[in-house]
């Protein structure tokens, strides 16, 4: 009977073992998942949106093509973190409670860009809704509008922008100071602008609360992506994106500092900062443009006089010119050879 007795006992633990893996396995996958949750589910307004990879959560604008199915044509496959092999060892925005603090919302999905040209439109969306003073959810369309309104509000306002030369118009993309512009209509400040990317002052901004804008070169970005050999040498087109999140690097260079970026196109996704710097200086090398600017919504913005924004966006405008006069609105996602 003792013998019976141990061998059931024995049986327990090992059932007992199976279950505990069991248990792990399905956390494992569940983290995945929430992790999956950083990129957004397709907007309604685009309805032709197709999965690169469902469990990456990447996906087709309606206006691509599945042209990255033809040979020779390299499919974008955002980059895993260095280092990142397990999920515990995803990197993290150690700058999230200053931006919480700040008024931000942290965990707001990427927005998608619904056109060639909407790159720009997609990263003041993504702003807008990551508003926490806003009275109630904004969905993708809702933020989407505000942003509409208060482009089209700059557009005509005689006490906006257009005396300064500045012809806002998001339909086909947006300058710098088209997006200096908008954002001080948005009560949102452009607290500096560089047309190169300083990995200590932007990791800085970004623990102090701020959320940052780069204006960079769409193939530069793209072949962070890619292997060697799949690379283009070609110049790509300017492209907006934000840089919500910082994770220190291993060492005390700011260079190994990871950012984390909201890229209109692709999703979110982590890029080195060294890389970063790469992307910037080939904008300004290629196109006579580029750069990152820094920005922090001012509190009670909804709330503020038309002539108060007024002021802002002219005001942004001092701190946008660095970056130069080029066009943001690209969308190069399937193809390193692709025009939009």
């Amino acid at each position: 009977m003792a013998g019976r007795f141990n061998i059931g006992a024995k049986i327990d633990s090992v059932m007992e073992r199976v279950r505990q893996a069991q248990a792990q396995a399905e956390a494992h996958a569940a983290q995945m998942a929430a992790a999956a949750q950083s990129v957004k589910q397709p907007l309604s307004d685009a309805p032709n949106a197709k999965p690169l990879n469902a469990n990456e959560g990447r996906y087709l604008d309606s206006f691509q093509e599945e042209r990255a199915k033809k040979k020779g044509l390299p499919e974008l496959a955002a980059p895993q973190a260095p280092g990142a092999t397990t999920p515990s060892a995803l990197p993290a925005n150690e700058a999230k409670e200053a931006q919480q603090e700040k008024g931000w919302k942290t965990s707001e999905p990427t927005v998608v860009q619904t056109s060639k040209k909407g790159c720009a439109e997609a990263t003041l969306t993504f702003l807008e809704q990551s508003d926490g003073e806003n009275e109630a959810e904004l969905s993708q369309e809702q933020a989407r509008e505000k942003v509409r309104n208060r482009a089209d509000t700059l557009a005509v306002s005689p006490t906006g922008v257009r005396d300064l030369g500045v012809d806002v118009n998001l339909d086909d993309g947006a300058t710098p100071d088209e997006m200096g512009a908008i954002l001080g209509g948005m009560g949102i400040e452009v607290t500096s602008g560089s047309s190169e990317c300083d990995p200590k002052a932007l990791s800085g901004a970004l623990k102090k609360g701020e959320y940052a804008l780069a204006l960079v070169d769409s193939n530069a970005l793209l072949n962070t992506t890619l292997e060697p050999g799949q690379q283009s040498q070609e110049p790509g087109e300017l492209h907006w994106i934000t840089i919500d999140a910082v994770d220190p690097g291993k060492t005390n260079s700011k260079d190994d500092d990871l950012y984390r970026v909201r890229d209109p196109a692709n999703g979110a996704y982590w890029v080195k900062a060294s890389d970063m710097k790469k992307i910037v200086s080939e904008a300004q090398e290629k196109h006579g443009s580029g750069g990152i600017m820094t920005v922090q919504k001012e509190k009670g913005r909804a709330t503020k006089a038309p002539d108060e924004l007024a002021a802002l966006a002219r005001r942004n405008l001092e701190r946008t010119a660095p970056l130069g006069d080029g066009n943001g609105g690209a969308s190069r996602r399937a193809s390193v050879a692709e025009s939009s």
